[in-house]
């Protein structure tokens, strides 16, 4: 009888073991993770959901300054369910190419990919923005020279061209998984406010949400999404009809 109830403490406590090492795991793996994901919780006030049409105006509102077109006409585009980055890639596409931007969007919606479109556009891989996402995409790094950048190298080009960055220092986060939005947040705000990106990265890194890394800083809230006016403009203007 003794050694049985032995062997049933023996057995429970391997299972209490197992189980704190299980949620320890977890525990260690979301806090690991957590820096990748955006946090839109800006305040008890907004909801994720506004947090990310604010982000999108954000995007939008740049990218018209880049472009040097008028953001409401891009955030229309954004209302056909087209995402900021396939929008800011069309511009790109429609500046190089000279074909209108209601033309470079059908053809996203009939093709794959955005390297099916660049095909059809007969778009140059010496156009500055298809240039500067494979001297630095992953298409290079494997060795798939003749790879298309994706949507997302194209972004991460513009938010180097825009702000002034060195396209190395953003790669750098990139490659680490961490987000477009992320990214784009952190260098926005540094911008505004004469703070390193990287250290804001690196608060997202230690697990902290947008709403905390205000807090910490004492800026607003409403600031997150305050874009920055930059006088950088892209050579080719897209065609609009």
């Amino acid at each position: 009888m003794n050694q049985k109830i032995k062997i049933q403490n023996i057995n429970l406590g391997h299972k209490i073991i197992i189980y704190f090492l299980f949620v320890g795991m977890t525990l260690t793996l979301m806090t690991s993770s957590a820096y990748c994901i955006i946090d839109l919780r800006i305040s008890p006030t907004i909801s994720p959901e506004e947090g990310e049409l604010n982000l999108d105006r954000l995007k939008m509102e740049i990218a018209g300054e880049f472009f040097g077109i008028d953001s409401s006409l891009i955030l229309s585009y954004r209302q056909e369910q087209f995402r900021p980055e396939d929008i800011v890639t069309a511009l790109f596409f429609s500046g190089d190419s000279q074909r209108p931007l209601d033309s470079v969007l059908a053809l996203r919606k009939e093709e794959e990919d955005w390297s099916q479109v660049a095909t059809k556009l007969e778009v140059s891989p010496n156009a500055h923005g298809m240039q500067m996402a494979l001297t630095h995409g992953k298409g290079k790094k494997v060795g798939l020279k003749r790879k298309l950048p994706s949507e997302s190298d194209i972004f991460i080009s513009f938010i180097s061209d825009y702000y002034k960055i060195d396209m190395e220092r953003l790669w750098l986060y990139f490659e680490r998984e961490f987000t477009i939005n992320d990214i784009l947040l952190a260098v926005n705000l540094g911008t505004h406010y004469g703070i390193r990106f990287e250290l804001l990265l690196q608060d997202r890194e230690r697990g902290l949400d947008w709403f905390t890394i205000l807090r910490e800083r004492n800026i607003k809230e409403e600031k997150l999404f305050l874009p920055y006016k930059s006088e950088i403009k892209y050579k080719n203007r897209p065609v609009l009809e």
